[in-house]
């Protein structure tokens, strides 16, 4: 079986935002990433994001230095950002190492986890009896089809002995001599 490593977010009711506490530190390979201070977060998952974001705030605290500034649409238009590198720890040891990230305002988020780490892995999301568990495991293990789980397959009905052919209830007799009598 394929190693993965995976966590679930069980919440109490419909969740209308699907968040998780997560570690962040500035992005460096192991062994040095050990060293260095991680601050916990709240993330939110934002499929409508193309990557993932960090609050100037959060950024700031960390001691965060650009590697680059890009052009980032938002809903209120075109901004420039701050690009950073950061190591993500999510639940469970799902990690990610040397992520580029932008620095945005965000409000009252830390963190937005967009479609560069949600495209990395298996992303479920159901809403059984009014509470909602989010899953998320990396990596992508199989393709996920509710429509094909949900769609009949075919009967393929038995084929019928022969009547010379042993009877299929163990007699040993002819199956015209047994279950197949008219």
């Amino acid at each position: 079986m394929q190693q993965f490593n995976a966590f679930t977010s069980d919440y109490p009711e419909e969740a209308s935002s699907l968040q998780t506490q997560c570690g962040v530190s500035a992005g460096v390979i192991a062994p040095a990433a050990n060293h260095l201070p991680i601050k916990t977060v709240t993330a939110i998952w934002d499929t409508g994001a193309e990557i993932s974001a960090i609050s100037n705030r959060v950024a700031t605290e960390l001691g965060l230095t650009p590697v680059n500034i890009a052009r980032n649409i938002t809903a209120a238009g075109e901004i420039s950002v701050y690009i950073y590198a950061v190591n993500i720890f999510l639940p469970n040891n799902v990690n990610f190492a040397m992520v580029p990230v932008t620095g945005n305002d965000l409000g009252d988020v830390d963190m937005l986890i967009g479609m560069d780490i949600i495209s990395k892995g298996d992303f479920s999301i159901t809403n059984v009896g009014g509470k909602t568990t989010f899953s998320f495991r990396i990596p992508s293990m199989e393709r996920i089809d509710y429509v094909t789980a949900a769609t009949p397959q075919p009967i393929v009905k038995a084929k019928e002995p022969g009547r010379n052919d042993p009877c299929p209830c163990g007699s040993g007799k002819k199956y015209k001599n047994c279950h197949g009598k008219v």
